[in-house]
């Protein structure tokens, strides 16, 4: 196993990675957040990692704060290619594929839409991620991982799993909305063909909800409420608690704010020419599944996805192996 199939959806909150082994897929995850340290004199905790990569160290994962998420539209940056090397080698890891000697990655990776359609932003993108054609060695955690990227597909976000369920879609017309951390991808397929004109992105993804939010409570309540502190309302009850009180009213405020960015997301695809008429409407993303109470609400036949974090790495993964198999 010196060869290695691999689909990365790298994005703003989270790394996801798939692989098959023996007709089973391996899925990897960790949260997007890096920070640039030095001299780290703390254990390494559960899902994150203390990464050595050209002569700086990072730390990766749980440990770091909410507010280290990169907030740029575009993936050509070092903490973007720090997260799909570590993704690669926690798949090196599981397959135990350094015993065979050097590892050749042909990698699927993902690029915002606006990339996708630019050549010259794609090229430039795959020249980069794939570090010059060079041999990358990146330590992890104290274990050093070598491997070399030797071919890169390039595909674009907001795909969900229409290539990886195909007959569920080959004969319809349907929209994807994949909801990121900071991007939203919309993009309409019909039998399974991309239509041009229908890519669109905006930067209206969980990561902006959750601003909102922490801004609103921090306005009306009188007190610091940071992004950290809306990570947590948002993953139990939905309320605000203040020195171990619960404010009731703050659900209702945070209700609202959320309504209104699905709203938003609705009304964004329309001014680009999406009417939502006659048609399928598939919602994939972790963003997905965190609003889907609220997305149904406003379109009832819509499909959100439930292994949405991972929808579109299955799509990619099986066009690679399609490609690989020719």
């Amino acid at each position: 196993m010196k060869e290695l199939l691999i689909a990365v959806d790298s994005g703003k909150s989270a790394t996801k990675a798939i692989i098959k082994m023996r007709n089973k897929i391996e899925k990897v995850i960790f949260r997007t957040k890096i920070k640039e340290i030095s001299d780290l004199g703390v254990d390494i905790t559960s899902n994150s990692y203390l990464v050595q990569f050209e002569g700086k160290s990072y730390l990766i994962g749980d440990m770091v704060s909410e507010s280290s998420c990169n907030y740029q539209i575009t993936k050509h940056t070092i903490n973007h290619k720090l997260s799909v090397y570590l993704a690669i080698c926690k798949i090196i890891a599981k397959t135990d594929t350094l015993k065979y000697g050097l590892p050749k990655i042909d990698l699927a990776l993902n690029i915002p839409i606006n990339g996708y359609k630019n050549n010259v932003l794609k090229e430039n993108y795959k020249k980069f991620m794939q570090n010059n054609n060079n041999i990358i060695s990146m330590k992890v955690n104290g274990t050093t991982y070598v491997f070399k990227i030797s071919s890169l597909l390039i595909l674009p976000e907001g795909m969900g799993s229409l290539y990886a369920h195909t007959n569920n879609f080959k004969y319809n017309r349907v929209t994807v909305i994949d909801i990121g951390s900071l991007n939203i991808n919309y993009c309409t397929f019909n039998k399974l063909v991309p239509e041009l004109n229908s890519m669109n992105i905006s930067n209206s993804g969980i990561n902006v909800l959750r601003s909102k939010i922490a801004e609103t409570l921090t306005s009306t309540y009188g007190i610091l409420v940071s992004d950290d502190d809306v990570e947590e309302i948002l993953k139990n009850d939905g309320c605000l608690y203040i020195s171990g009180i619960k404010k009731i009213e703050s659900k209702k405020v945070i209700q609202n704010l959320i309504i209104n960015h699905i709203s938003e997301i609705f009304n964004y695809g329309r001014s680009r020419g999406l009417t939502f008429n006659n048609m399928n409407l598939v919602f994939c993303g972790g963003g997905a599944l965190l609003l889907k109470d609220y997305i149904l609400n406003q379109y009832p036949l819509a499909t959100i996805e439930e292994d949405g974090q991972f929808s579109n790495c299955l799509s990619f993964l099986n066009i690679l192996e399609v490609k690989h198999a020719n």
